[in-house]
């Protein structure tokens, strides 16, 4: 079992659809139709502090799944039912186990929300809210999410198709370790100016992060025959590791994800994410245990 500090496990690698896709028969989809260890969850985290609660940071349609994973990596019996949960903004995926919560499932009252005032009035006026009692965060402004619990959460924003609401990582910063969970962004350029950085590296110092968890939805800009992938705008990782180069010295951990079902990355043997790899660099895996 793992320590009883702070802690996240990683409960989800994929993009808001998760593996299998809907209404997706590709090879790999199918095979995950066929062999459930090939499925994955929409992208999640699940933070437990010092004192033992437990802080889910995004809610998916996977969450009994995830809810269960949680307590695996915990390595406790039942599933690990969260003390609060952080939203870093209103794409389906990460927003669409939030009815779970309520009265047809749960029968959560007043469960504590930390989301930013756009994404809380945007879930508001959807209805969403009513197992919640919602807190505006402020960006860049470290919390506690519960008095305690021995790390804090600081919210970061960056640009991505903000047409409903705004869009933030969320920093997790424990008693010996910083990590950055970054699903989604529009791209490198736009988040870097945005916060005065010339570089990934420079950013992710600027932050203090020894561990980020990174936007890795496509592999490359052709992955999407017929779509025009302006609409769904992400760092593809191809440029993510062009601007990375190789891991050296003293460079945090960096792991994909939020992986499209078309990623090659979600192959483990791929050469694709053998190339990430002999970078230094990783493919987050669902389950993944991070000590903080």
């Amino acid at each position: 079992m793992p320590d009883a500090g702070v802690s996240l496990v990683l409960l989800g690698t994929a993009q808001d659809g998760g593996v299998p896709h809907a209404g997706c028969s590709c090879p790999r989809c199918m095979a995950a139709h066929a062999d459930h260890s090939l499925r994955r969850h929409p992208v999640a985290c699940g933070v437990r502090g010092s004192d033992g609660s437990l802080h889910l940071i995004e809610a998916s349609r996977a969450l009994s799944d995830q809810m269960r994973l949680w307590a695996e990596a915990l390595g406790v019996d039942g599933v690990a039912r969260p003390d609060t949960v952080s939203l870093t903004h209103v794409h389906c995926g990460h927003v669409d186990g939030l009815g779970q919560f309520g009265d047809e499932v749960m029968g959560c009252s007043g469960l504590p929300l930390f989301a930013s005032r756009s994404v809380i009035e945007e879930l508001g006026s959807r209805g969403s809210l009513s197992p919640f009692s919602p807190s505006e965060v402020a960006s860049m402004e470290g919390f506690q999410p519960c008095t305690g619990c021995g790390f804090e959460l600081e919210f970061v924003p960056v640009p991505h198709r903000d047409e409903l609401a705004d869009t933030h990582a969320i920093v997790i910063r424990g008693p010996a370790r910083s990590l950055l969970f970054l699903p989604d962004h529009d791209d490198w350029g736009q988040t870097l100016a945005r916060h005065g950085a010339n570089s990934i590296r420079q950013w992710l110092s600027d932050l203090g992060i020894d561990v980020a968890l990174v936007d890795g939805s496509f592999w490359d800009s052709d992955e999407l025959p017929g779509r025009d992938m302006s609409k769904i705008p992400h760092p593809t990782v191809t440029e993510s590791i062009a601007r990375l180069g190789e891991r050296v010295g003293e460079d945090p951990e960096i792991h994909f994800i939020h992986l499209n079902h078309s990623n090659p990355l979600l192959e483990s043997g791929s050469n694709q994410a053998d190339e990430v790899s002999d970078l230094g660099w990783q493919v987050g895996k669902q389950g993944q245990h991070f000590a903080l």
